[in-house]
């Protein structure tokens, strides 16, 4: 293996926490791929602490590697030939990786995230490889290159805007047609001095000026008809791709928000404005600037082909120093919307606390946290502008030398007679608008960066993979059966193990267990928003639930979690949730059903406007909102996770004695903490210990052995 090729740019530098993932981007990029950090640390499950070489293995498989865990020796990694990642032990004893690239003239080729690119020889990697563990990666068929993603970007953007390139044809003509006439003062100019005044034929300068005003009225009218279409465009434009952006966020699995931030995803939605931002730049000033470019240099060629060859001169020196700060222009540009999006998070997660924060009179620590967070953002808006005001000055002064150059020269050819002082004029009125569009052409990378990172951020999320949509259409459930399923989240040890349950239809079965136990996250994995890592969940004893179309299976089930979803608006929106179904049928089922008595304890009952979160109700009513709402879907699996926790004694009891009176209907999950309330309602009882379901049984059965239900009711009467 050749390593004189690996540089410093082949690992990348990061913090400790950051080197699992670091380490698995280099490889990535080593094969010519690319992938975000993000996305790898959200798949190997990094956290403060770092990841798991199990973390990234399944990162790895997740982006196309065939990669396996080994534990090796010196001499299988001589042998091996391809970068591989090595776990190796650090003092602070943290988890830590290297990238090992090969073995060439009797040293390792190490890439280190702390310290970039280094050589070790045989001794000095066994004294930092100790735990001997490692992590090969193979491209596989699924792995996308560079070039891949590219062309894939490419042809998605050009997706969007394709139904615009008539709108955007058309500007561009009218385009043309502004750059033309935008050369009438400058050629009216040369003709009036040199021509018209020495005549003084008042009938011409009257039938130029009359010519010169039609032509820049109808530049005019061009350029407000050419305003209103890239308008139109716009609007259209930013309702296509904001609608591609939000429902590709509403069919993502529901592991991607539990590992990200609301602040987060507005400002991705926020980046949606800087791309049309720069379509509009591209479509109305880049195109001008560009055709006025090229006119105004045919003009400077006809009047005199020196100061055209001078024009023409300056353009790559204006290039050259655009491409001297674009490295500095993207880095800042990306803080800035690191920035922005770390700002957005603040302000609502703080938001959403405000209660906790004034109980508890901490308004002054989230200032000083909001001082610090906006102040930091600021910082790196400053470092733009920094880089931008540099930018403008050299630029600056580049223009006015090139100004000053063909004034200079054009005087001299005045002195000799070889120009005229129309034309002298006619040039300075060319070259002065023409600077200020070689200045925009020179820039123009500063926006179209800001969009591709914008583009990148967006496109990221858009092309996620979404949940499985097809399958077997469900007509009716029977029962749910979970076989010896194990579970655990993306590089973390494992959080169920064996876990054997069942619910039939006309069964009330509970789960009991400490908090933390999964109990929740058992159920959100009969939701699908889950995977368990082995075992199969069959449905009427014979389905697998991963073979299920998604639709069907939530239109099966209903669920109420432990955080129930309050929408702003009225009362019975929230019980609708946009269900076509006329009013009345929810006013006559709650009636049915006996909610009538609750929803007449609100203040303008199905009226009732609830506020953002449900801010005017209580918890108790947040529950019956949402007990009145799955039933209502009459649902075949009735999945309840502390559905009662908020209750008072008399609204448990009805809910209780309600669902007793129709789990004929449907199969019922409660999992609860309030286990008084199972005693004489739950047809089984399982009780999740460690991890793992260690018993089950009655009421009766279960007392009489030792685990957590037990232990409760000794405890209450003992």
């Amino acid at each position: 293996m050749n390593l004189k090729h690996i540089k410093n740019t082949h690992v990348l530098q990061h913090d400790q926490t950051d080197c699992g993932t670091a380490c698995l981007l280099s490889v990535v990029r080593y094969y010519k791929g690319e992938n975000s950090l993000e996305k790898l640390r959200k798949l190997s499950g990094t956290n403060q602490r770092g990841t798991t070489l199990l973390g990234l293995l399944q990162a790895a498989n997740g982006i196309g590697f065939r990669s396996v865990g080994n534990q090796a020796d010196i001499q299988a990694l001589i042998e091996h030939g391809s970068p591989l990642i090595l776990h190796v032990l650090i003092e602070e004893k943290l988890e830590h990786y290297v990238i090992c690239y090969g073995y060439e003239n009797d040293k390792f080729c190490i890439g280190d995230p702390a310290k970039g690119i280094l050589f070790y020889s045989e001794e000095e990697l066994e004294t930092i490889w100790k735990s001997k563990y490692c992590l090969t990666l193979t491209p596989s068929s699924s792995f996308a290159k560079a070039t891949q993603l590219k062309s894939a970007k490419r042809k998605w953007f050009f997706n969007l805007l394709r139904k615009d390139k008539q709108l955007l044809g058309l500007s561009v003509v009218l385009g043309i047609g502004i750059a033309l006439l935008g050369m009438a003062m400058a050629i009216f100019s040369q003709k009036l001095i040199d021509d018209i005044l020495p005549s003084q034929d008042i009938k011409k300068l009257i039938t130029g000026i009359a010519l010169l005003s039609f032509l820049l009225l109808i530049r005019i009218g061009f350029t407000a008809l050419r305003q209103f279409l890239l308008l139109q465009q716009s609007k259209n434009f930013n309702n296509r791709i904001i609608d591609v952006f939000y429902t590709s966020l509403l069919h993502l699995p529901k592991p991607f928000f539990d590992t990200r931030k609301i602040g987060e995803l507005v400002a991705r939605l926020n980046d949606t404005g800087r791309i049309q931002k720069v379509i509009l730049f591209m479509t109305k000033n880049m195109v001008i600037d560009f055709l006025n470019v090229f006119i105004s240099s045919g003009f400077l060629f006809w009047y005199s082909w020196q100061t055209g060859c001078i024009a023409l001169l300056s353009l790559p020196v204006y290039f050259f120093m655009i491409y001297r700060f674009n490295s500095k222009i993207i880095a800042a540009q990306k803080e800035v919307m690191y920035g922005y999006a770390l700002n957005e998070s603040n302000y609502i997660n703080s938001m959403q606390g405000i209660a906790t924060i004034k109980n508890d009179n901490k308004q002054s620590f989230f200032q000083k946290i909001n001082k610090i967070i906006y102040g930091n953002y600021q910082d790196k808006i400053v470092d733009l502008g920094k880089v931008n005001i540099h930018l403008s000055l050299f630029s600056g002064v580049a223009g006015s030398l090139f100004l000053i150059a063909i004034l200079s020269y054009t005087s001299f050819q005045v002195f000799d007679e070889t120009l005229k002082l129309g034309e002298l004029m006619a040039i300075l009125g060319i070259a002065g608008a023409l600077l200020p569009s070689i200045t925009n052409l020179a820039l123009v990378s500063i926006p179209i960066n800001e969009a591709k990172i914008a583009f990148d951020r967006m496109y990221e999320f858009t092309t996620i993979e979404k949940e499985k949509q097809e399958g077997i259409v469900l007509t009716e459930f029977n029962s749910l059966e979970i076989r010896n399923a194990s579970f655990r989240f993306a590089g973390r040890k494992q959080l169920l193990t064996g876990i054997n349950m069942s619910v039939k239809k006309g069964e009330l079965v509970a789960i009991v267990g400490e908090s933390g136990g999964g109990k929740s996250i058992l159920t959100q994995i009969i939701q699908r928003f889950y995977k368990f890592e082995t075992g199969n969940v069959l449905i009427n004893s014979e389905i697998e639930l991963e073979n299920i179309g998604l639709d069907s299976w939530r239109d099966t089930i209903g669920v109420i979690p432990q955080e129930i979803s309050i929408f702003n608006g009225r009362l019975i929106d929230n019980l609708l949730l946009g269900s076509e179904d006329a009013p009345k049928l929810m006013i006559d089922f709650c009636q049915e059903n006996g909610f009538e008595k609750f929803i007449t304890q609100m203040p303008q009952g199905f009226a009732t406007i609830v506020g953002e979160e449900g801010i005017n109700l209580s918890g108790g009513q947040k529950q019956i909102i949402a007990l009145i709402r799955v039933l209502y879907k009459k649902p075949q699996l009735l999945l309840l996770d502390e559905a009662t926790s908020a209750m008072d004694r008399n609204t448990e009891r009805f809910t209780l004695d309600l669902l007793q009176k129709l789990k004929n209907k449907m199969g019922i999950v409660f999992v609860s903490h309030r286990l008084h309330s199972l005693k004489n309602r739950a047809d089984r009882i399982y009780v999740l210990e460690n991890g793992t379901i260690q018993n089950k049984g009655m009421h009766n059965e279960l007392i009489e052995k030792n685990n957590f239900y037990s232990q409760f009711w000794k405890e209450l009467y003992f």
